[in-house]
């Protein structure tokens, strides 16, 4: 049985399979550039869970901010 996680982006209808969430949003970011920030779905355990991530996350330095 995989250990994935399917996340759902709600407001571009993006899915992305990844092994967590830090993962799957760098995965977004580096697809959809220009979002400020997004709502993210997911299922774990049985427990729907939902979160609002502001973007871009990761370090300031890496960004070129």
């Amino acid at each position: 049985m995989s250990d994935k996680i399917i996340f759902d982006f709600v407001f571009t209808g993006e899915k992305i399979e990844s092994r967590g969430y830090k993962k799957a949003v760098k995965s977004f970011q580096n697809k959809f550039p220009k979002y400020k920030e997004v709502l993210i779905k997911w299922v774990k355990n049985g427990h729907e869970h939902s979160k609002v991530q502001k973007l871009p996350m990761g370090r300031k330095k890496k960004l070129g901010g």
